[in-house]
Formats: C-alpha cells, structure tokens, sequence
C-alpha cells in the first residue's frame, strides 16, 4: 500500500474520526482494507472526504475497494429489527362533543316535564312530534362525533341506541426535516422515479415530506423530525430507512434492495 495509506494509518481512528465526523467503525474497516460492512457509495465518499482533509492520495485504497465490489455482488447484510414511526391521524372534536351534551341535557328535560303533564291524547301527540325532531338532531350529530366513554355513558342514560361510529381526520405531514449529531454521508432516492442524490451535512437538512423516499446514512447519530414529532437514533453503523405513504421504517440492506428494484444503492 501506498505511503500516503500508512499516514492515514498513523493518524489513527480517533483524530481522523474528530476530524471528519466519519464513524470510528468504518474508519477502521478502512484501515484494516475490511470494506464489507460499508456500500461502494459510502466507501468512496469516505476516500473522497479523507483525500481531501489530508492532501492524500488513496487511489490504490480506492482501487482495492473497487475490485472487492467487483467479485463480491451478493454479499448481504444482517437484517435488524423493524420499527414503524408514524405521524398522528386522529383529532378530537370538542365542540361537538358539547353540542351533543347539549341536546342530550334538552332530552332529559323535556321528557322529565313530559311526565308530570296530564296525559292526554294531545301532549301524547306534542310529544311525539318534539321528539322526532330532537332524535333526528341526536342522530345527525351522533354521525360526526367519535366514539368514547363518556358519550356512550350519556346515550345509555337516556335509553338511546346509537351506531358506533369512529372518524378519522387523517393529516399528511408537512415537515420531514434530518438534524445530525455530526457530520453525516446521506443517500436518498426519490421512489417517484428512482432518482438518487447524495449528500454531506451537519446542519438540519429537509426533505419533501409528500414525497415517498428511501434513505442510506454513513451514522446513525440523527434525529429525524415529521410534523413536530422527533425520533432520535443512536447507532455508529449505517442506518437506512423507507418513508412510503407518510410513515417512517426503518430497514435492512435486504428491504433497501428490494424497495430500489434490486439494487444496493
């Protein structure tokens, strides 16, 4: 190996790793030519960063790796356990609540006057009329409000039978914003049209949040933030996701190719 190798090696993994914020794993597969655990695309962005932070030329390194990618197409990684994050769906409607509460207390008083009324043939009638009018303002508003133990509670008082309806107010995320603990290598492909972009940052970085993504990071020392909701990871290894139809997952090499047709970047 070259001379400009062996000073990369004398640096050492702490100082190259302060220096470029590359994760200590992967420097140290670097140094010891161990280039399993690292993509071809992370590999030569990681040769590409330490050239240029140390004036060195690593060609022979990069050629090396060039050729173990060449003869190892089908290496596989381990697969790691699935976690979902999804942003909120549901909405609570109080005022409807209220409205409902309302007409169910006009309810309770009109029939509690109702009975010490004389009964005769007309108030039977009255009566009737009124409560067809109120159970038809019951029903209408009963369909718009969602189900829980307080209003099932108020229907069963009043002898009342009503369909249990749930009503979901689904909100799509509006922000999908990246925000590293550290410098950070991200890969990220559009799934619209398989489009790949990648980047290098240490600031927060956002991301088209009605768009459906696959992302490859060189760290997982990230916090990642949709719609106000922060999901923090603490991983040195690589970590890749899927963000399909507004939900986060986070997934193995094996899902990353199936998801990018077969292909590990």
């Amino acid at each position: 190996m070259s001379d400009d190798f062996e000073k990369l090696k004398s640096i050492g993994v702490q100082k190259i790793h302060e220096a470029t914020h590359i994760g200590r794993t992967h420097i140290q597969a670097m140094l010891n030519e161990n280039f399993e655990e690292m993509s071809s695309v992370q590999l030569f962005g990681f040769i590409s960063i330490l050239e240029r932070e140390y004036a060195l030329d690593l060609s022979e390194l990069r050629a090396k790796a060039k050729e173990f990618f060449k003869s190892n197409t089908l290496l596989f990684e381990n697969r790691k356990k699935v976690k979902i994050f999804t942003a909120s769906k549901k909405k609570r409607n109080t005022r409807l609540i209220y409205t409902f509460m309302a007409i169910i207390a006009a309810v309770l008083t009109l029939l509690h006057f109702a009975s010490k009324a004389p009964q005769t043939e007309v108030v039977e009638i009255n009566k009737t009329i009124e409560s067809d009018i109120i159970m038809a303002q019951v029903d209408e508003n009963i369909s718009k409000i969602d189900e829980n133990s307080t209003q099932t509670g108020l229907l069963e008082a009043t002898g009342i039978e009503v369909e249990k309806v749930e009503k979901e107010i689904e909100i799509k995320p509006t922000v999908f914003k990246i925000v590293p603990k550290a410098k950070v290598w991200l890969g990220y492909i559009d799934l619209s049209d398989y489009k790949k972009y990648q980047k290098v940052f240490s600031d927060e970085f956002e991301l088209n949040a009605t768009k459906n993504w696959l992302l490859a990071f060189g760290h997982g020392h990230i916090d990642i933030e949709i719609n106000g909701e922060v999901i923090k990871f603490k991983d040195p290894k690589n970590i890749r996701f899927s963000y399909i139809d507004s939900e986060l997952k986070e997934i193995s090499f094996e899902e990353f190719k199936s998801l990018n047709r077969g292909s590990g970047w």
